[in-house]
């Protein structure tokens, strides 16, 4: 869709790992939501996958993207030493930072909503139901698997789910936990058309 595209060339520029046909997909179906939909993103570093998010629905002109992270470069033993890279690479600003300009220089500011705390945290105390769910951020598979019960409830029948890096290749050990929660938790009944695109599972919740 042509006028997504300005988002994904936006969001190319910020450090992440949301791109080509798997960034088009997360925006086309962040753009397909209803009319004030409830976008709620676990793990967003940067905001590379906010700005996909995020850029959809101003597009819509409504709608909220939720943004939930530690902001503290925290994950799998795997993912940290990349997290510490980048942050290293980019004037040694904290996630945080980087993510709140990034919001701004994108024009998005105005449609995210940052929650600092871990999954398990700010799930404690969220109450809205979810148009769509895009979990990326711990991929432990304890920590991929209870970010998913933790919020999965709160996701609407009819609503979407994204589980990042969850396609079958081989995983680094302690890396697998989307691939696992996809394999357990994204199929019928409680799901269905689910695809995967890039590296994303998607699925249409039906339970």
């Amino acid at each position: 869709m042509e006028r997504l595209q300005m988002y994904l060339r936006l969001s190319e520029r910020i450090p992440g790992w949301t791109r080509g046909a798997e960034a088009m997909a997360l925006a086309e179906r962040a753009y397909s939501l209803p009319p004030g939909a409830i976008v709620v993103e676990i793990g967003t570093f940067f905001g590379s996958g906010a700005v996909l998010l995020a850029g959809a629905r101003k597009l819509q002109r409504s709608g909220k993207v939720h943004c939930v992270d530690p902001f503290d470069a925290s994950g799998d033993e795997f993912s940290v030493p990349h997290y510490q890279a980048i942050i290293s690479a980019h004037s040694g600003l904290a996630p945080r930072e980087q993510f709140d300009e990034h919001m701004r220089k994108s024009g998005l500011a105005a449609w995210v909503v940052a929650h600092e705390g871990t999954a398990e945290q700010i799930a404690a105390t969220w109450n809205t139901p979810i148009d769509l769910l895009f979990i990326d951020g711990d991929q432990s598979p304890a920590g991929a698997r209870s970010a998913y019960l933790a919020w999965a409830p709160w996701l609407k029948a009819g609503g979407v789910l994204a589980l990042h890096n969850s396609d079958p290749h081989e995983y680094a050990d302690g890396h697998d936990g989307h691939f696992r929660v996809a394999q357990e938790f994204v199929k019928a009944p409680a799901y269905d058309t689910v695809e995967v695109i890039g590296s994303i599972t998607f699925g249409r919740k039906v339970l």
